[in-house]
């Protein structure tokens, strides 16, 4: 196929997913946190907290870490939009924007290899125009996972194609945008590197892209225990709540903007789609008929890999997901249709090559029809502006979603108001200045009793410094919110608490300095011999 009509068909594949975000304002979505987010991600970097780790607002003003935990790259690019004069509303959307454009390139290049264009093309179309890329983008607002599931086809292609730096940045960017879609993903890559007998010369470059990783993947996993990381377990988050039937798959075609709830009554569609699930099983009929393509084996074992996918969302993988300790992690099971969905959509490709790359022609119109009408939000905020939206109360709400993921184990109680200002609960005097930043807090205090006790609007979580009249000065934690107190005696005192890695933080920023320099390195031109 000619490639203008190839770049065409791509670049409209990429604007259908994402041409509502052009607008001005700003769309309704369940995780409604994102435009906070970011803005709490672009203070970190004006403090000079590279890499971002603990926001200053967050956990209700408490301040809390959550990119030592909460995947930074989706945060990392609306920064870079917001830096050269996008607003925090334009910029999150330019992210899914961007996530659009590049989901049916990678599903492309990769499918090719194997089916030519037109094979290519059709694992594009049926991978970008799947029900579940609608429901990420527009119903639940995944701009992490939706990120990371259109970044997960170019790592293969790397490995077909031996672009083995490429594989490095792939597997840099995979790990930095969804720790949930780099778990299933990693045991696949492996696999794949195997299959492929590309393991001695892949390998190492696989490692370097997870050594990269280290200053969020190590502090990301050890310090895990450091949080109430149970609560992302339990009630509303147990798995057993939210498995998918096989109507809802394989046969309804609702679509709603309601949540996942027990039993078939979800507001949400839980759908592969009609192409996304026909084609594959057609696929496989052909192929047991014909035998003829070359790489049936590895066909026939992407599309068990896509089935198992879908055995996950059901409760009939109960005992699976019991006796996995891990998966509980995932929440949702219905996140499996993810994996699915890149699956089904690299099995689709094949078609060309058992029938004929025409019935592209006949794919194509299909998958609009039946799947365009799913790419569209529920209500579009057209007035809405960054003020607006990072408003005082507005702030307060985003700032308490989440707050369980990842809120220090420090005390035991969670905060259910936003945090106050400092607090005298022995002794009285006066706080002259106050300062917060994602760093930590400072100020001026006068202190008219002799000794005094003062609450700090601070949740500790390690480390934290305190400096008074320019000494290192103890402090401790109530068992209540992990509140970080203070002991002054009476006079005037300057205090800054200050937010200080951890050794293990420490080693991990080496850790990716040093492979970050290596991987530039790699990338000088070789000289010719």
């Amino acid at each position: 196929m000619k490639n203008k009509l190839v770049i065409i068909i791509i670049f409209l594949l990429g604007l259908i997913g994402s041409y509502r975000f052009f607008r001005t304002g700003y769309p309704s979505m369940q995780d409604d946190m994102h435009v906070f987010r970011l803005q709490q991600y672009t203070q970190c970097i004006e403090d000079h907290q590279v890499p971002c780790r603990r926001i200053s607002e967050g956990g209700f003003g408490y301040g809390y870490p959550l990119f030592n935990f909460y995947s930074p790259l989706p945060y990392s690019l609306g920064h870079l939009f917001h830096s050269v004069g996008f607003s925090y509303l334009d910029s999150v959307k330019l992210v899914f924007i961007l996530t659009s454009f590049i989901r049916p390139i990678g599903m492309f290049l990769f499918s090719r290899l194997f089916f030519g264009s037109a094979g290519g093309l059709i694992s594009a179309v049926i991978f970008s125009l799947a029900p579940y890329q609608a429901l990420n983008s527009y119903v639940r607002g995944s701009i992490a996972e939706n990120l990371a599931l259109s970044l997960v086809p170019f790592i293969f292609w790397t490995i077909k194609s031996s672009r083995y730096r490429l594989l490095s940045f792939f597997i840099l960017l995979l790990s930095l945008s969804h720790n949930l879609t780099l778990l299933y993903t990693s045991p696949l890559i492996l696999l794949f590197l195997i299959q492929q007998k590309k393991l001695k010369s892949g390998l190492p470059y696989l490692i370097l892209g997870y050594l990269m990783s280290s200053f969020f993947l190590l502090p990301a996993f050890f310090e895990k225990s450091y949080t109430n990381v149970k609560t992302m377990t339990q009630d509303y988050f147990d798995f057993h709540l939210h498995y998918t039937t096989l109507k809802q798959l394989f046969l309804s075609r609702f679509w709603g903007f309601g949540g996942s709830v027990w039993g078939e009554d979800d507001g949400m569609s839980f759908q592969i789609g009609y192409l996304q699930w026909i084609i594959p099983f057609l696929t496989m009929v052909l192929l047991l008929v014909k035998r003829k393509l070359a790489t049936h084996k590895l066909i026939v074992f992407t599309f068990l890999l896509g089935l198992f996918s879908l055995f996950l969302t059901h409760n009939k993988s109960t005992f699976i997901w019991e006796n996995i300790s891990f998966l509980s992690y995932y929440q949702f099971p219905w996140r499996f249709l993810g994996l699915a969905t890149i699956c089904f959509a690299f099995v689709s490709g094949s078609i060309t090559k058992l029938i004929s790359p025409k019935i592209i022609y006949l794919i194509i119109p299909l998958a609009l029809i039946l799947n365009l009408n799913y790419f569209k939000e529920d209500i579009w905020y057209s007035s809405l502006t960054d003020s607006e939206k990072l408003s005082p109360q507005n702030i307060i709400a985003q700032s308490g979603a989440g707050l369980r993921d990842y809120w220090p184990n420090s005390g035991n109680l969670f905060p259910n108001e936003y945090a106050s200002d400092p607090v005298f609960t022995l002794g009285n005097g006066e706080i002259t200045s106050f300062y917060k930043n994602s760093l930590g807090i400072s100020g001026q205090i006068n202190i008219y009793s002799p000794k005094a006790t003062v609450t700090m609007p601070i949740v500790y979580f390690p480390n934290f410094t305190l400096i008074v009249d320019g000494q290192t000065y103890p402090f401790f934690v109530d068992k209540n919110l992990g509140l970080i107190n203070i002991e002054f005696t009476q006079g005037t005192h300057s205090f800054s608490l200050n937010f200080t890695n951890t050794p293990l933080r420490t080693i991990s920023n080496i850790i990716s300095l040093l492979s970050f320099t290596l991987f530039v390195y790699l990338l000088r031109p070789k000289k010719d011999a």
